[in-house]
């Protein structure tokens, strides 16, 4: 079986002295296959081929390294965000029970400890598992393969494109499924990864004079992103190409992106697609769409219709979700496709084809919503809710979704007497991470209900914004 391992380590034998990763210090290909092999070693001494990996770590050179290794070593890496409240990492922890645990230590080498979980799972099969948010209140890892993984580099160093000796900059928190391309596709092509501090993803200050040094081919981002650094007068990058997803792009956003780097390109994809499905050079603001599927992918709509949910299949697809096979099965299921049955995931996401053949996002068929590039349901962040002291009933709903400068989650609960905002703010602190924390909370008596008895959201979405802060 290939992995990613091979791919880079193949780059590095044709060229052991190239660049391979730009940043505080310098790294060759073959500096970089060395650390890997040293960490799979260290790996191979506290569990066998097919385990999971937990790593917490903030840079892009650890990233790309750890997930070399875990691919050399035969197990499946869980990368942690070590932004998040350490409650909201512990329920990963917990679900996943991975049998390693890595850490980068400050001096930029690893510490590698076993866990203790003993799990009778086999994923040698696995590359990475990345969670999502779930439904239920219980997040959800993905396990993306191999196969997966490689077909979806080499259909993106085909569009959007990056070619060797080309440079993408490396700023995505780790647990950001899109990491996965500025850590790997440029390694796999003969390219740079030019490592970005993570204060780089808060600082847009930061982040122009990193463009202005090093002048990267690629720079991925979110809409939300690419808002902020706009909004603070970046000046551009003419020699940069931007990527753009995560989220839908406006019009006045592409027309503001247009002008800022050499050129546009917008991305669609869920993490269970890996990375990125389909890609589109953006040419005009007024016409913007989903693009066409990468190489390795289909698409098509449920049912063959001209409107309906997005339905993706092809070498791309994750397995599902790890030990959750009844909403694997509901996810992923055949369905009839212009290249006859296939076995098919099935997005949740809305699109109609227009007069012109190209494809138009229509948003959400369910309750888990896109807010600033992160996935967000809107059950998860309900649930935490109902886990503070003193809440019994939540409901959350996106405010202002049509406006990309106000969009927020608000939430409304229920809570016993003497419990303000401020206690539930705290609680909530410790339970979800700032990207599926609402911006504003209202104390309910009751939450309005509809004839069926079930929460009027529409009531909730309807009223208001000026409750507490």
């Amino acid at each position: 079986m290939t992995t990613v391992w091979q791919a880079v380590l193949s780059k590095a034998e044709q060229a052991p002295a190239e660049v391979a990763i730009r940043g505080v210090r310098d790294l060759r290909y073959q500096e970089v296959v060395e650390r890997a092999d040293r960490l799979a070693a260290q790996i191979g001494k506290v569990t066998d081929p097919g385990a999971i990996v937990a790593l917490s770590a903030d840079g892009p050179v650890a990233g790309a390294i750890a997930t070399l290794a875990c691919g050399k070593s035969g197990c499946a890496i869980l990368p942690l965000s070590t932004d998040s409240p350490p409650a909201y990492r512990e329920s990963i922890v917990q679900d996943a029970r991975p049998a390693v645990d890595v850490r980068e230590s400050p001096d930029g080498e690893f510490s590698v400890r076993p866990t203790g979980h003993r799990v009778a799972r086999d994923l040698r099969d696995v590359a990475y598992v990345m969670y999502t948010s779930g439904s239920t209140g219980r997040p959800k890892g993905v396990l993306v393969p191999h196969v997966a993984l490689l077909d979806r580099l080499a259909g993106l160093a085909g569009v959007p494109g990056l070619r060797a000796g080309e440079s993408i900059m490396a700023m995505t928190a780790l647990s950001f499924d899109i990491s996965m391309a500025e850590l790997l596709l440029p390694l796999t092509v003969g390219g740079r990864l030019i490592a970005a501090p993570a204060r780089t993803r808060l600082n847009p200050g930061s982040f122009g004079r990193l463009v202005d040094e090093y002048r990267p081919d690629v720079i991925q981002a979110t809409p939300s992103f690419w808002r902020l650094v706009l909004a603070l007068d970046w000046s551009g990058s003419p020699v940069s190409r931007l990527w753009c997803g995560g989220e839908s792009l406006t019009s006045s956003l592409a027309r503001n992106l247009l002008s800022a780097g050499k050129e546009v390109w917008n991305l669609y994809g869920p993490t269970e697609a890996t990375i990125w499905a389909t890609a589109e050079r953006v040419l005009s603001p007024e016409n913007i769409s989903l693009g066409k599927p990468l190489a390795g992918t289909g698409l098509c709509l449920a049912g063959m219709a001209s409107e309906g949910e997005i339905l993706l299949y092809g070498t791309g697809l994750a397995l599902g979700y790890l030990d959750r096979d009844e909403i694997t099965r509901d996810r992923f299921r055949e369905a009839e496709t212009p290249d006859g049955p296939r076995l098919c995931y099935y997005t949740g996401d809305r699109a109609r084809y227009r007069p012109d053949g190209s494809l138009e996002f229509l948003g959400r068929t369910d309750s888990q919503i896109k807010l600033h590039g992160h996935r967000v349901e809107l059950g998860e962040v309900e649930a935490a809710l109902e886990r503070c002291p003193g809440v019994s009933e939540a409901a959350v709903v996106l405010r202002d979704a049509d406006d990309p400068d106000r969009v927020h989650l608000a939430a409304f609960v229920v809570a016993e007497p003497g419990i303000v905002t401020r206690d539930v703010r705290r609680s909530l602190a410790d339970l979800l991470p700032a990207s599926m924390r609402p911006t504003r909370i209202s104390i309910e008596a009751a939450l309005p209900r509809t004839v069926a008895g079930k929460v009027d959201r529409v009531r909730l979405a309807g009223r208001g914004v000026n409750f507490p802060a």
